[in-house]
């Protein structure tokens, strides 16, 4: 027997609905409710002036720069003796959250909107292009580096690569979590560009994480290479927004280099199919903001006088 003080109305449930406007030509008047009313029956067509959207919003942000210098496998350089500069994008990190001394995001007492942030032993997993002089692909490969090591690597550096970076950010609505069970463990999201079962090229809410490479410095004779990593960590949650309605798109078509004739020849040579059914309007405004909005200090404003050269030279 539940202890619970809440009462609950006992019985085979509500059936509920909302009013939905629809817009049909050729209605049914037999129909016990009118279709001319009912978008359930007759979607709307055209094109909204408003759209409800929910959207994937930054709510706080910051970059960090690490370089390191990384060796090139010499099976590779072997085989495309005419490399003459190398490519880098970054596909994937793993943030060591399950090592004891990998990266942790922790909550802090006495500021529940914030996380402290912990980067330490980054698996930074990259895609390599080797170009010739005529910017021609050789050849095409991925590799792994370690960023953030243990204090004791030959790759650790104080100022460039140090053994760990702490952060703190404004993460208002929490983080994201994995675990099984009772297991509740923080986890730091990255948008990359893998497959397969551990994918990572879909947008998540809580704390994300992108990254860009560049070679600083090429030693083909040394085989090796000083690689930049910049890091970007992200507070993203989704938010359903009301945006303005500027028209539908049609993506361009293709045309055909050596048409052949079929029976469906006429629709293939014909346009596009298009998407014409306007949602639903379906908010209401939120009644815990007050039209009076409390402006938000930037911790880092922008510089006024070359904002304003910005935008005069936009203009």
């Amino acid at each position: 027997m539940s202890d619970c003080k809440i009462c609950f109305h006992k019985g085979d449930g509500k059936f509920m609905r909302r009013p939905v406007d629809g817009n049909c030509p050729v209605c049914n008047p037999d129909h016990p409710i009118d279709p001319a009313k009912d978008a359930c029956v007759c979607p709307p067509l055209g094109e909204p002036k408003l759209l409800t959207c929910v959207a994937p919003v930054v709510f706080d942000e910051c970059g960090i720069n690490l370089c390191r210098e990384i060796k090139i496998p010499h099976c590779l350089l072997e085989k495309n003796p005419t490399t003459a500069a190398v490519d880098l994008k970054v596909i994937g990190i793993d943030f060591s959250i399950d090592d004891v001394c990998g990266s942790s995001v922790e909550t802090l007492p006495k500021r529940p909107n914030c996380v402290r942030i912990t980067l330490s032993r980054l698996k930074v997993r990259f895609a390599v292009k080797l170009l010739d002089r005529n910017c021609k692909v050789l050849a095409e490969e991925c590799f792994q580096a370690l960023y953030l090591p243990d204090k004791d690597s030959p790759h650790c550096d104080d100022d460039t690569n140090p053994p760990s970076i702490t952060i703190d950010l404004y993460t208002p609505y929490g983080v994201s979590y994995y675990g099984e069970c009772k297991e509740c463990i923080p986890s730091i999201n990255y948008l990359g560009f893998v497959e397969g079962p551990e994918r990572n090229n879909e947008l998540r809410q809580g704390i994300g994480c992108q990254a860009l490479a560049k070679v600083i410095e090429l030693d083909l004779e040394e085989e090796c290479m000083a690689v930049g990593l910049t890091l970007y960590i992200k507070a993203i949650y989704f938010v359903q927004y009301k945006i303005k309605h500027a028209g539908l798109c049609v993506p361009p078509k293709c045309i055909p280099i050596n048409p052949c004739e079929s029976a469906c020849l006429e629709f293939v040579e014909g346009d596009l199919l298009e998407q014409s059914i306007q949602p639903l309007e379906l908010c209401t405004r939120p009644k815990t903001i007050t039209p009076c909005y409390e402006p938000v200090k930037d911790p880092t404003p922008a510089d006024e006088a070359a904002t304003k050269e910005e935008c005069d030279n936009c203009l």
